[in-house]
């Protein structure tokens, strides 16, 4: 149920603000070391980090984890982009695991290469160093020509095989490549990781960022016996752990298993429920994503033995993340998957600890993705972009928490995505799904507002209440009745979404200063108020002119511009402009 607007402001006045920061810390002496772990499509719906019992001990109860931290786009080698450069993927361009849109070759035809995280946080006087998957496109056939600058030391995982967990292929700092068949790649880069720390921790003056990025739980690509076809498959594990989860069964509680009803938007709407057969199999799929994961546990417990081993573990911040999330719960009759705006996709794990980390915290009210990670990475580096970068600081340091208190928390994410959705798995492989371009905005506010709202290129738009509906299945756009708030609320949404839609920089880290200059309003709830009713109806609508691959401006008007910021003296309605 919709709340009226004094029971949202009555509710978001009694909320408790962020947990405040303990006693400030003494100054940590020089710039901290950095260790961040990005696994591949774990998400944080299913809690599948709560069965990796060293990042429990290691870094959830050691540190902070963030329950709202979002994928910017939820395929690879976008949101790594994203990352890496700090910025939405509408700046970036880079949408798809493949060219024309996307993929190493592009990053370089663009000229990003040497212009991101790395090489920022050697201008800032860091070493740096990196083994595993950087990004899809990144093979063995162009990793000498197109070689990734800002590195001291680098062990690349590269295509084809980055997704066999039996047959990795390395390059150890741009020279020929490895094969590795019959040992396991998680244990690989594990490896590798460690010898990066001793080399890294042999010079003491100078602070390092270690990139470690192993591929776990992503689906296993290799080929069939005998046969050219590509198998895309449940992750495979280490033999050690094949025994784990034999009982874990999925949530049939929620409301998204497989559903009598279809649900969603464009293809996902159009989807047949699931037979016994499919839902067995995508059981095991999940079993088998755990089990890859419990070799990353170790990976953890071995790096964190390292830096204590050599005496910097109370002087080095360790990250740990997820590219973008995954569906592995037969939701919305869905093969496993990623590529939507909902939670499962979208929502990723995030755990930080480090000195001057809060201790033990969970932070579910503040709302921040892997592009204001990048941001938050280079200043706590004290490094900077060549660029206006999008992202927000995630306050992980007691005194980045300090000014989020102060100056108020970031409750916004802009999701967005321009290409066809792929099914995974025995039943998905092969299953190319068109019409899938939509931007979305996820919105938490205290604890009443928590909305989702999505606009497609097919004229379709999704609103779910997720504080009612975490699973996503009562699309309140599309209800036989639609009361008056939700028509109020939609246009508000609405335009929260033309604004993130082609935002650069500040707008994108506070989009409600560029619909109220004077900082009247700063939120949805703020922008709630009767008064504003007929502004925001009278603001142009997010639209497509109809469903493409890749991101085409052209098909995308109308866009905010500076005259449609709210003005209390105009009555009239707006201008549209292409």
């Amino acid at each position: 149920m919709l709340l009226s607007t004094s029971t949202l402001l009555a509710s978001l006045v009694a909320a408790p603000a962020l947990l405040a920061a303990a006693s400030s810390p003494s100054p940590v002496a020089r710039a901290p070391n950095i260790v961040f772990i990005i696994v591949d499509d774990q998400d944080a719906r299913q809690d599948s980090i709560s069965t990796m019992q060293n990042v429990q001990r290691l870094l959830v109860d050691q540190g902070t984890q963030f329950s709202r931290f979002y994928a910017p786009i939820s395929v690879c080698c976008p949101s790594r982009t994203s990352f890496l450069r700090a910025q939405a993927a509408h700046n970036t361009n880079i949408t798809s695991v493949v060219a024309p849109w996307g993929g190493w070759e592009v990053f370089n035809e663009k000229g990003y290469n040497g212009h991101y995280l790395p090489s920022f946080l050697q201008d800032a006087g860091y070493s740096t160093y990196y083994t595993g998957k950087l990004m899809n496109g990144h093979t063995v056939r162009n990793f000498d020509r197109l070689e990734p600058e800002g590195w001291t030391e680098t062990d690349w995982l590269l295509d084809p095989q980055t997704y066999n967990y039996w047959n990795a292929s390395f390059s150890h700092n741009g020279e020929p490549v490895v094969y590795h068949p019959d040992e396991y790649s998680t244990d690989l880069v594990a490896e590798r990781a460690l010898g990066h720390i001793e080399k890294a921790t042999a010079n003491p003056d100078k602070p390092f960022f270690i990139g470690v990025a192993p591929i776990a739980p992503h689906s296993h690509i290799g080929i069939v016996d005998h046969t050219d076809q590509i198998l895309f498959d449940m992750p495979q594990s280490a033999p050690r752990h094949q025994h784990l989860f034999k009982d874990v069964k999925l949530d049939y509680s929620r409301a998204s298993h497989n559903p009598d009803h279809p649900s969603g938007a464009s293809w996902v709407k159009k989807l047949e429920k699931l037979n016994v057969t499919n839902v067995e199999y995508i059981e095991e799929f999940y079993r088998q994503r755990l089990r890859s994961l419990q070799a990353v546990d170790e990976l953890v417990e071995s790096v964190v033995k390292k830096l204590e081993e050599k005496g910097v573990l109370d002087e080095t911040i360790i990250i740990y993340t997820s590219d973008n999330g995954f569906e592995a719960n037969a939701g919305h009759r869905r093969q496993p998957g990623k590529t939507l705006p909902y939670e499962e996709d979208i929502n990723i794990p995030l755990v930080v600890r480090g000195p001057t980390v809060p201790k033990g915290l969970v932070d579910s009210t503040s709302v921040y993705s892997l592009a204001d990670l990048g941001a938050t990475i280079l200043h706590l580096a004290g490094a900077v972009s060549d660029y206006d970068n999008d992202g927000a600081l995630v306050p992980i340091t007691k005194e980045l928490r300090k000014t989020i208190d102060a100056e108020g928390v970031k409750q916004h994410h802009l999701a967005e995505y321009w290409v066809e959705g792929v099914g995974e798995g025995k039943y998905g492989q092969g299953l190319v799904l068109t019409n899938q371009t939509y931007r979305a905005v996820r919105v938490v506010e205290g604890d009443e507002i928590n909305f989702s709202y999505a606009v497609w290129c097919t004229g379709e738009h999704e609103i779910y209440d997720l504080n009612a509906d975490p699973d996503q299945m009562i699309n309140l756009a599309e209800t036989a009745v639609r009361s008056e708030s939700l028509i109020k609320l939609q246009h508000r949404l609405d335009a929260l979404l033309l604004v993130l839609k082609t935002c650069v920089g500040e707008v994108c880290r506070n989009p409600w200063k560029t619909v109220f200059p004077d900082g009247s309003v700063s939120s949805l709830n703020a922008g709630l108020e009767k008064r504003f009713d007929g502004y925001f109806a009278d603001l142009p609508k997010v639209k497509y002119s109809y469903c493409d691959i890749g991101y085409h401006r052209r098909l995308e008007a109308p866009f905010w511009y500076d005259e449609l910021a709210f003005n209390p003296k105009q009555k009239s309605s707006f201008v549209i402009q292409a």
